[in-house]
């Protein structure tokens, strides 16, 4: 449960939530991507109200303005790589010889080109997380929620990760919010919020964040 909490993240910012299992971490992400609607309070971005929003307005955010990306990739392993991550294209309906397109360029941007036609199920569990992490990216959201995107993987391909989603905060000014237990990754970012039995008990800038 959550007391209180209150933050903003601007765009081209990227912010790590860290705290003990348990603390609220995930609760929080689920609230910021309106996956769980708060009791009392609001979520907004820019204008939009996410606690307030129309199941339609929500559907559109959704689709188009929030990128998730989990421990557990929730790849779909029959489908080809960029098939994955065209899905998110496809269901806005995008044409399907556009989406594919986009996903491809999407996987040769994390180093994955080569695969863009084999099966998930064949690739490794790093490789996995980069195409759950194209799937997430592909429709250029402006706020990405990622909840241990590292908890699984070893320490290289973890760095991988977190560059790869520096470089796309910086690069799209997109508003980056990660929970973590993974020291190094907080430090990539450019804050730190330290969440203890549902509260926020401190902020703190990284050297990333002092260099901006």
């Amino acid at each position: 449960m959550l007391r209180g909490v209150s933050f903003a993240v601007a765009g081209g910012e990227m912010v790590a939530i860290m705290g003990a299992s348990g603390a609220g971490k995930s609760t929080l992400l689920h609230l910021l991507g309106g996956l769980e609607a708060a009791d009392e309070g609001s979520v907004k971005l820019n204008n939009l109200d996410i606690t307030r929003a129309s199941g339609a307005a929500l559907a559109r955010f959704h689709r188009r303005e929030v990128g998730f990306i989990f421990q557990f990739h929730h790849l779909l392993p029959d489908l080809t790589a960029a098939e994955n991550v065209a899905l998110p294209l496809l269901i806005n309906r995008q044409k399907r010889s556009e989406a594919m397109r986009r996903a491809a360029a999407a996987l040769d941007e994390m180093g994955l080109g080569e695969f863009e036609r084999q099966a998930v199920s064949h690739l490794s569990g790093g490789e996995q997380q980069r195409v759950a992490v194209a799937r997430a990216l592909v429709t250029e959201p402006r706020l990405v929620l990622a909840d241990e995107p590292t908890g699984n993987l070893d320490a290289a391909i973890g760095e991988e990760i977190g560059a790869l989603l520096a470089s796309y905060c910086r690069t799209r000014g997109a508003a980056v919010v990660i929970a973590t237990h993974n020291v190094h990754l907080a430090q990539a970012c450019d804050r730190i919020l330290q969440l203890q039995e549902g509260k926020i008990l401190a902020s703190s800038l990284t050297d990333s964040g002092k260099s901006q």
